[in-house]
């Protein structure tokens, strides 16, 4: 009977089972671990996107990014997807990113129209000259799987991209005796397959739009 791979547990008993090695049971949570950050570099999927909102007040340029690493409650930002500023009238703009030698540059304050990320903060140009707020959307790391996380949006929805960074990472350890080459190759599959997926959910091309009746 296969492991339910959409849990912890059961993600770590279906590599064991692939890998049929006793000796690297222990190490299994390290390669989860690695196949990770691995997802975290290569993924950009909607079920790691998040969003935040925060209030600024006049003359704040910096606004600390989401940062916070705490089993159950995890919310690290990777990459922004969009940015906008809103003042207390309600009118929005979406600022536009510019390099982080940009910054620095005299501005007078003013209504937020770029923005720049440096270390863990975002940066606006001009800063605000009136309080306002800030809506993020942006790609967050994924939850990383422990017993105080059994589980999480990805691996819920692409358990085989879990199963197979997986067994790709035990490689080194392995050294010849599983078929990594093979697992690589599944990996990337998988990958192209959720991405794909991704895009068509996007980007739907069979949409009909019917006129609005007038009155």
């Amino acid at each position: 009977m296969m492991a339910d791979l959409t849990s912890w547990t059961g993600l770590q008993e279906a590599v064991a089972d692939y890998l049929g090695r006793d000796d690297l049971s222990k190490r299994i949570p390290v390669f989860i671990g690695l196949a990770e950050r691995r997802m975290n570099r290569e993924l950009r999927l909607r079920v790691m996107e998040k969003r935040a909102e925060t209030s600024v007040l006049p003359g704040q340029s910096a606004v600390p990014l989401p940062w916070r690493r705490e089993s159950g409650n995890w919310d690290v930002f990777l990459e922004m997807r969009d940015l906008t500023w809103q003042d207390m009238d309600g009118r929005t703009v979406n600022l536009c990113y510019v390099p982080p030698d940009t910054y620095g540059q005299k501005q007078v304050p003013g209504r937020p129209r770029e923005y720049t990320i440096i270390g863990r903060d975002v940066f606006l140009m001009p800063a605000p000259d009136s309080k306002g707020r800030l809506y993020l959307t942006y790609y967050a790391e994924i939850e990383p799987l422990g017993d105080a996380q059994p589980d999480n949006a990805v691996l819920l929805t692409f358990p085989d991209l879990y199963l197979y960074g997986t067994l790709v990472e035990s490689g080194p350890f392995t050294r010849g005796s599983a078929p990594v080459e093979m697992w690589t190759q599944y990996y990337a599959a998988a990958r192209q397959k959720a991405e794909a997926g991704e895009q068509r959910a996007r980007f739907t091309a069979n949409i009909t739009m019917r006129p609005t009746r007038r009155i």
